[in-house]
């Protein structure tokens, strides 16, 4: 077996393909004649296993060298009608290869029977097209009577032995099949029904080669197949999809099939309660459902009918997206960096970006198409409850709308979604501590020219104000935080709008946080922002702030100028002598007896072992007034 297979693939390596050079005649002829001849021994059960491997090495040699074994085809025929065990396998493959070849060649015009058997099998003989230069395929012929006949007779038997093969075996087969029945069809036009009828109780199979198999025929003879067919082929896909005891990876590939094959995907409609998302259901086929729903929901929210139809698919789309998000619903009270997350939010995704696909123009009538679509006014709403309701979410939220920003086909449909967070979820939020998880949405309004910075800067001043109310011993460094992301609010809002814009709503805040705030580096930044916003014109000030910006990985701040970290200077010791005339204490309430104490100062120098210096400063006592 291994010297057969060995010798094969030398053989097709060394000659490669026709023309063949004429001293690789007899090479080839006694390789052939070897293989036929261990083929030409039908149901000898002890070799039937060497048997098989002739035959598929005979196949592949077909398949290297198309024709080879066309004079033969009659005795071929014979074999594999003769053969009865499982090596008859190879037989019906080896048979089905050398009609194919026969087929797409056109040798079924010829004169002569193809299935003739008046050449013996052994010895056998390279037939000579093989060593000349080869022609051109010639314009399909109209086959003769006696060879279609023939060829139908082939065609018949190969048909009833799929049940007797492998599943990639049945595969190849059809394959076969299937580019015969092409060359036929100008002349019997019934052969693709035929073959739909044989093939298609494969689908009902739980073998996802077998599906496959009849999906290829639907796909290549999609005429065959009647309204009914493809509706009853998209309902199973949608049946197997569903059945928990299938692997997964089938499940997968069924849903794959169903959204890519684009006449079975306007069948999707009629099978929308089969896509919902079950509670089990692996978090991979939770996402490829939801895709499924987008897809549905898509193809809903662009039809135009009257206007009782309109309001019947709107309330159907409304419920595709609340029913086929229950199943990811923990999303809401998740981390945001959890998987289900991901997926509810890549759901959101597809639902809006079908309306308006990646590949569509840029042109007012789909943009408008997307912004009055209902899948688009139901995701705004949808955002808003979202983020008022589970304040985890927001930088999800905001991830989500930079992704559309960062999208030139979607960047309107962001700008929108920003828009509708300034005007319906900044006046419902209060003011407080917990108004810092809505900061990473403010920064992305701040930076859109087209949202108005007036209420985003009314809400920001009311904080300030809450926060100086609130400061008091327990509040540790809240107020420094909170205080700091404002202030990296108003440097976003400086950095990308015009200061005629913001002038008046951002120095009303920068002034109260200069004179009110109770934090002195807060007071601070305000008061250099305040004074830029005053003394620079626009332009050069938006070109400050964005020269300030943050190097990646580093976590913003607020103040405008980054100070060094400290370094221990060289001339240190020298310095610590004098270091008594830096420092002046006085004591509000003076002592009854005076004192002098030291100061000890330590050598920070990490490049010498000095000794610590110790200062003397005298206690200054001032005598009680009366």
């Amino acid at each position: 077996d291994h010297f057969l297979v060995s010798a094969t693939s030398v053989a097709i390596s060394v000659l490669g393909s026709p023309p063949l050079p004429s001293a690789a005649a007899p090479h080839l002829q006694s390789l052939a004649e070897t293989l036929l001849a261990v083929a030409n021994r039908p149901n000898h059960g002890p070799d039937r296993h060497t048997r098989a491997v002739a035959c598929e090495c005979l196949r592949e040699l077909e398949l290297a060298f198309p024709l080879l074994l066309s004079d033969v085809a009659g005795h071929l025929w014979a074999l594999a009608q003769a053969e009865r065990t499982h090596a008859a396998q190879s037989y019906l493959l080896l048979l089905a290869s050398v009609a194919r070849n026969i087929v797409r060649h056109s040798l079924l015009s010829s004169p002569s029977s193809i299935l003739s058997t008046a050449a013996p099998l052994v010895p056998f003989a390279v037939p000579h097209f093989l060593f000349s230069d080869p022609s051109p395929v010639p314009s399909p012929s109209p086959p003769s009577d006696l060879n279609l006949r023939e060829i139908r007779r082939v065609v018949a038997f190969l048909m009833d032995r799929p049940q007797s093969l492998t599943p990639p075996a049945a595969a190849e087969l059809a394959s076969a099949l299937a580019c015969i029945a092409a060359g036929l069809e100008p002349w019997v036009p019934a052969v693709a029904a035929l073959l739909k009828v044989q093939f298609s109780g494969l689908l009902y199979s739980y073998d996802p080669i077998l599906s496959h198999v009849v999906l290829m025929l639907y796909c290549r003879f999609s005429d065959a197949f009647a309204g009914g067919d493809e509706l009853g082929i998209a309902r199973r896909l949608a049946s197997i999809a569903k059945e928990s005891h299938q692997p997964l990876v089938f499940r997968l590939l069924v849903l794959h099939w169903l959204l890519g094959a684009p006449q079975l995907a306007s069948s999707l409609g009629l099978l929308a309660p089969r896509f919902y998302p079950t509670v089990f259901d692996p978090l991979a086929l939770k996402a490829k459902k939801l895709d499924a729903l987008a897809h549905i929901a898509c193809s809903l929210g662009t039809l135009e009918g009257k206007r009782e139809e309109e309001e019947s698919k709107r309330a159907q789309v409304v419920k595709l997206f609340e029913d086929g998000l229950v199943c990811v619903s923990a999303y809401k009270w998740l981390p945001p960096w959890s998987t289900e997350t991901l997926v509810a939010f890549r759901a959101l995704h597809k639902f809006l970006v079908g309306v308006s696909p990646h590949d569509a123009d840029s042109c007012d009538s789909t943009l408008r198409l997307l912004m009055e679509s209902t899948i688009f006014n139901t995701l705004k709403t949808m955002l808003v409850n979202l983020a008022l309701e589970h304040r985890g979410l927001v930088p999800v939220i905001a991830y989500f709308i930079d992704r559309l920003l960062g999208c030139e086909a979607h960047q309107l449909a962001g700008e929108l979604l920003l828009q509708t967070l300034d005007e319906h979820l900044l006046p419902k939020l209060e003011v407080g501590y917990q108004l810092s998880s809505y900061f990473p949405v403010f920064e992305k309004i701040a930076q859109n020219y087209t949202v108005p910075p007036h209420g985003l800067l009314e809400l920001l001043t009311k904080q300030m104000v809450s926060l100086a109310e609130k400061h008091g011993p327990d509040t540790e460094l809240k107020s420094w935080s909170q205080g700091s992301k404002v202030l990296g609010v108003c440097h976003v809002t400086i950095k990308h709008h015009h200061s005629s814009r913001i002038f008046l709503p951002l120095s009303r805040l920068l002034a109260f946080t200069c004179q009110f705030f109770p934090d002195l580096e807060v007071r601070d930044t305000a008061r250099v922002y305040l004074r830029m916003l005053l003394c620079i014109p626009g332009k050069k000030l938006r070109h400050i702030m964005g020269s300030s910006e943050q190097p990646s990985g580093v976590s913003p701040s607020a103040s405008l100028f980054q100070v060094p970290s400290p370094r221990p200077p060289q001339d240190l010791n020298k310095k610590l002598s004098s270091i008594s005339s830096y420092i002046h204490l006085e004591r509000v309430v003076p002592l009854l007896v005076q004192q002098s104490w030291l100061l000890a100062l330590p050598n920070f120098n990490t490049q010498s072992n000095g000794s610590t210096s110790f200062v003397g400063i005298q206690d200054i006592s001032s005598s009680p007034s009366l």
